[in-house]
């Protein structure tokens, strides 16, 4: 009887010990996330701007797409042959840069013909949530309040404030308008002034031709 009695003990031991074991498995899900950077200028109307001199007025006053003062562009009543617009749509902060590709306009009949970028100039209007004076700012026309005369590239247009989050947007956030004109002579508070002298009064005077010069934006992650 004491033999059976112990094995019965060892059994019981046994059991006990097999409940006693937690029984698991485990399984692996592999999860990313991917945070392509979105970086995109696009120029939707305005792409060819050309001014025609035809008359001794057009010299004398210039041409302008800005219906209002300087410094008080208002793209509704703005003459759409003298209006660029563009759009902006960044998953980061951005800079703009700008600028004429040459240092002067050239003649096409007479490369040897060459016309200053300071008979040339713009204002710059902001149409989207994020505003000058606020999440942008623009050096070279005071935030959108001044012409500025056109210079060569590069040169910051539009920046932002310094947020890490004041830039970085949709097109509705940033979307820009620019009114060109040329030979008006407006000077204001720019860093870049247009030409003071109209056209018909400028020394030596400007020898007809076609004078042209391609403007190159460039869109940069800060």
């Amino acid at each position: 009887m004491k033999k059976i009695y112990s094995i019965a003990i060892a059994l019981i031991a046994i059991t006990a010990t097999s409940y006693g074991q937690a029984v698991r498995d485990r399984n692996v899900i592999p999860l990313a996330v991917n945070l392509n950077q979105v970086l995109r200028m696009s120029i939707t109307d305005g792409g060819n701007i050309e001014f025609t001199f035809n008359s001794i007025e057009d010299y004398r006053s210039g041409l302008s797409g800005d219906a209002g003062t300087s410094g008080s562009a208002n793209p509704a009543t703005s003459d759409p042959m003298y209006v660029s617009n563009f759009i902006i749509a960044s998953s980061t902060r951005w800079e703009l840069s700008y600028g004429s590709e040459q240092a002067t306009f050239i003649g096409t009949d007479n490369p040897a013909n060459l016309l200053t970028l300071d008979n040339v100039g713009f204002t710059l209007v902001s149409n989207g949530i994020h505003t000058f004076g606020t999440e942008l700012t623009s050096a070279p026309t005071v935030d959108g309040t001044e012409v500025s005369a056109l210079e060569q590239f590069p040169v910051v247009l539009i920046t932002d404030n310094g947020d890490p989050l004041s830039s970085a947007g949709d097109v509705l956030d940033n979307d820009f308008t620019i009114i060109w004109r040329a030979g008006t002579a407006e000077v204001g508070a720019a860093p870049a002034t247009m030409n003071p002298v109209v056209l018909l009064e400028q020394n030596p005077s400007p020898i007809p031709d076609r004078y042209v010069t391609s403007v190159l934006f460039e869109l940069a992650a800060l």
